[in-house]
This record gives structure tokens, C-alpha cells and sequence, in this order.
């Protein structure tokens, strides 16, 4: 079941995760008495274990600090089987894990997670995605985040939540009862489909849904209250962010594509949707033609869930751009990873939330969209300027960022130096390193077999510029000197500050554009 810091012990109904390693403390006579299979270190996609409940029975895990679940298939698919999963403490993972069936027994949630105050825990690869078969007076649910005793930071990533009759995911619950003493919870990569009250439910300032798709479009499980589906709700506390999302609520039983209640608000961003909005709802670049499809990496499957794979294909919410991109120019907007230039990175601060950016580049500019957490996305705005440049702008929060490919001269950039790092051709920069407003160009063209070298000095920073003229190695930049050669050709710099040292032997025009 799990493969570094774990161990199994069996009390009937009771299954118990801690800190001992399973095989060596086990070993594969008692894997075998459980009826499973044992694993090894570094399990590939084929190696997981099978767990499976007999009719009317509820499997038991539970979870502390420093503890890990990891692939594991839990199979309830007999008649009235169940698992219960609780997790609380900090630096615990579950990764890997899928519940195959209906969960119709046990505690009402399936999963209760919990982080102390100052700790973080990762959920990774989880698919609970065949949610209940009860109908009628069931408050069966996919997770519940223990509203009295989530005070950290819980992450959730390529998870599959679908089909529970009360919510698939609620982790408004800390907000209602311990305010601003609760937790964060993080939805990233993630499908919630077809769940009633709501897909995911969040509290919180720092709380979001990211890159997911949340769909109510079929008849959802029906709970003693009825039927109320609801894509996003924000509840409770602070300002829950849904970014670069695709949502349809077009089911029988579909309501609100994002609600915001008692006292919270949610801010809509770079996302696509079908349905209503309730409440303190802010919406920037909000367009239709949403996906219904998991994002790209996202379990479709219990199976594909323990063994850590995923055939789920590459939607909109996994950074593909969406239609209304489809018609730009293939040099601005889209994703080609095979275009010219060097990779300009902007990560926000961990603490940055709506940190905005805008840069000007003489030349061209690509969007990286298959970059991670620096991928930037269709809200990402390139705009051509009509004269040779091109302006970039965007908005990013809570250590995530956005990347380019320029090919040409960052001319001028606008952002908060406190909430961002830069990150330009591998290398980390201010923003005096990477804008350089000025130019130099030497010029020898009108005498093409005569060799002219110079040398430059410059207060500031220099960087060789490709649109400006030749790259040869000839042509050094080191410590604001700058120096070359050029036989009836053409060299070209980028820089900052003022020129304080000049040589040049041989003949050449030289031209000096101050554009600070």
C-alpha cells in the first residue's frame, strides 16, 4: 500500500497507517495474509495493491504526521462495502489511491482530512470518482475537511471527485468555525462531476480552484434536502480565487456555476463558462465554451489512480488555449515550445495574491503553456502594438507564474519587484538587468571588406541584441564593457545607464538611441 515511512496492522475492521515501513517491518508473509500484493521501492505504473471489502463491511485508514498512503486500489464494489479514511498532523501524503465502486457504508464522508496550524499535506493522484449509490435521506460525501481542526495548508492535485449526494469536496467548514484561524484548502488539476450541493465548496483567503473542470450535467445523487448542484460555492470567509477553470452547469439539477454566501466572495479569472453566478462574484476574461473533459494528467479511473497514470486528454483547463485564441498570430499566441527566443519566467511571491505584470518586447513573444506552475495560459494577454513591439500582461498569486519565449529586447516592464522573482535564460535578474532601454549600434557597412574593432563602456548593464545586428564570437559583454569586431557588418547592444568609455579602430557609423 505504501512504500516509504509506512506500516499495515489489522484490527477486523481497522486498517492504520504510521510511520514504520511496511515491508520492513511486515514483510511480504503478512501482505499475502491481507489477500494483496507487495510492493517495492519506487512502484511503477503496473504495482499497486488491491484491497477489497467484503459485502457490508467498512475499510479503515487513518493517518498522522509524516505518514503516507500510496498506491493502493480500494475495491468497493460489493454490495453495501465501504471506506472510511482519516487523516490529520502535518506532512502526511495519500498518492496514488482509487476507490473503485460506490461508497454505500461507513461514515457518510468518505474522506476527513485535517492540517495542524503551520504544516501543509499533499493529496495526489486520488480518485473517488464513483461516488454513492444511496438516494433519497443519504448525506453520503466525498470529502469533509474537519472544519475544527484544519488550521494548515491542504493541497489537492489530480483528484477525480464525482457523484456524492453532499458535496464532493467541502472545505468551507474551517472558515464557518474557526474564521481566520482556519486553513487553506488548494484544488489544482482537478474534475469534480456530477456531485450535489456543490463540486467544490472553499473558505478563505488563499483558498482556490485552479486548472480544474466542474461539471453538472447529468442527474446528481439526491440527499434528504433534495437536489441543489452548484459548480464552486465560497462560503463562509475571504475570497476564494477560480482560475483558468472550465465549468458547465447545464444538468437537471445544475444551479450556480459559482456562488459566493455568507460573507465570502470569489473571484472568477481566465476561465470558461457555462451557468450563473450568486453573490460577490468578480469575473475577469471570462469567455464561454467550456471543456467537459479532466485535465491532462487527471485520473479517470480507481485503477489509473493507484498506478499513477491518467488517459485523460488535454483540455482547456490544462492550458490549452481556447478557441476565441485560435485565429491570433502562431508567433504571439500559441503554444509552441519549438519558437525562437529566450524562456522568460515571472513567479509570483508565495504570498503575492493578484500580483500584475506587463512588459514590452521589441520583437516577438510565445507563450509557454506546458511549463508547470509557470505555464502561462489564454488569460495571458500578447498584443501586437502596431510598430515592431509587443506587449505582455498578466496576473499570478501564491508562488505560481507565467513564462515566454522573446525573441528580442525587453524594452520596459511594470510590476512589484517585492512580489515577483524573474528568471530570464536560466538566470535569475532584476528588472535593471533585464530592461535595457538603450541602444548601440555599430555600423560598417558602407565598407564591407575594412575590419573595425571597438570597445564600449557603459554605466549600466549591456547585453547583446540579435535584432539590432550580427551574433558572432567576436562580440563580448562583460561587466558593462562592451567589445568586437565587424568586417562590413553590423553589431547591435541593448543597454542601461550612460556610455563612459569609447574606442574604435577602423571605419564606422555609430549610432546611440537613449530611450529611457
Amino acid at each position: 500500500m505504501a512504500r516509504d515511512k509506512t506500516a499495515r496492522e489489522r484490527d477486523q475492521s481497522r486498517l492504520s497507517v504510521d510511520r514504520r515501513s511496511f515491508l520492513g517491518a511486515a514483510g511480504a508473509g503478512v501482505a499475502s495474509a491481507l489477500g494483496v500484493g507487495a510492493l517495492t521501492g519506487g512502484a511503477s505504473a503496473a504495482e499497486y495493491e488491491t484491497v477489497t471489502v467484503s459485502s457490508g463491511q467498512t475499510e479503515n485508514f487513518s493517518l498522522g504526521s509524516g505518514d503516507t498512503l500510496e498506491n493502493v486500489l480500494i475495491d468497493v464494489t460489493a454490495d453495501g462495502a465501504g471506506v472510511s479514511i482519516r487523516a490529520s498532523g502535518d506532512d502526511w501524503t495519500i498518492r496514488n489511491v482509487g476507490v473503485k465502486g460506490p461508497n454505500d457504508s461507513g461514515p457518510e464522508k468518505l474522506f476527513v482530512p485535517s492540517v495542524s496550524a503551520g504544516g501543509s499535506a499533499l493529496v495526489e493522484n486520488f480518485y473517488i470518482g464513483d461516488g454513492t449509490s444511496i438516494m433519497g435521506g443519504s448525506r453520503q460525501g466525498g470529502v469533509w475537511v474537519a472544519a475544527n481542526d484544519h488550521r494548515g495548508e491542504l493541497t489537492f492535485r489530480n483528484v477525480n471527485i464525482g457523484h456524492w449526494a453532499d458535496n464532493g469536496l467541502y472545505g468551507s467548514g474551517p472558515g464557518l468555525q474557526l474564521g481566520d484561524s482556519g486553513g487553506v484548502v488548494k484544488v489544482e488539476n482537478s474534475i469534480a462531476k456530477n456531485n450535489n450541493i456543490a463540486g467544490f465548496r472553499l473558505s478563505g483567503d488563499g483558498s482556490y480552484v485552479k486548472n480544474s473542470t466542474i461539471v453538472s450535467t447529468d442527474d446528481v445523487p439526491s440527499a434528504s434536502f433534495g437536489t441543489n448542484s452548484r459548480g464552486i460555492w465560497a462560503k463562509d470567509t475571504g475570497d476564494v480565487l477560480v482560475e483558468n477553470c472550465d465549468i458547465v452547469m447545464t444538468g437537471p439539477d445544475a444551479t450556480h456555476a459559482v456562488r459566493a454566501s455568507h460573507g465570502a466572495s470569489a473571484t472568477v479569472r481566465n476561465c470558461r463558462v457555462t451557468g450563473e453566478y450568486y453573490g460577490d462574484v468578480s469575473t475577469e476574461n471570462v469567455t464561454g465554451d467550456p471543456t467537459t473533459a479532466a485535465p491532462e494528467g487527471c485520473p479517470t479511473t480507481a485503477e489509473e489512480a493507484a498506478s499513477g497514470s491518467s488517459s485523460a486528454g488535454t483540455g482547456s483547463s490544462s492550458g490549452v488555449e481556447s478557441s476565441d485564441d485560435a485565429d491570433d498570430e502562431q508567433t504571439t499566441t500559441d503554444p509552441d515550445e519549438d519558437a525562437a527566443g529566450a524562456v522568460l519566467e515571472l513567479v509570483s511571491g508565495s504570498n503575492a495574491s493578484n500580483a500584475g505584470y506587463e512588459f514590452t518586447v521589441e520583437g516577438s513573444v510565445t507563450r509557454r503553456t506546458s511549463a508547470d506552475d509557470v505555464a502561462a495560459e489564454s488569460g495571458d494577454e500578447v498584443a501586437e502594438n502596431g510598430d515592431g513591439t509587443v506587449t505582455v500582461s498578466g496576473v499570478a498569486g501564491n508562488g505560481y507564474g507565467d513564462s515566454f519565449l522573446v525573441d528580442g529586447d525587453v524594452v520596459s516592464m511594470d510590476l512589484d519587484e517585492s512580489q515577483w522573482t524573474l528568471r530570464y535564460d536560466g538566470a535569475e535578474v532584476a528588472v535593471d538587468d533585464l530592461v535595457l532601454p538603450n541602444k548601440l549600434v555599430v555600423d560598417g557597412s558602407n565598407h564591407p571588406r575594412v575590419a573595425c574593432s571597438y570597445t564600449f563602456e557603459v554605466s549600466g548593464q549591456a547585453r547583446k541584441s540579435a535584432a539590432l545586428g550580427s551574433v558572432n564570437d567576436y562580440d563580448t559583454v562583460s561587466d558593462g564593457e562592451i567589445s568586437g569586431r565587424i568586417i562590413g557588418g553590423t553589431d547591435g547592444y541593448r543597454f542601461s545607464g550612460e556610455i563612459t568609455g569609447f574606442d574604435l579602430d577602423g571605419p564606422a557609423r555609430v549610432r546611440v538611441e537613449d530611450g529611457s
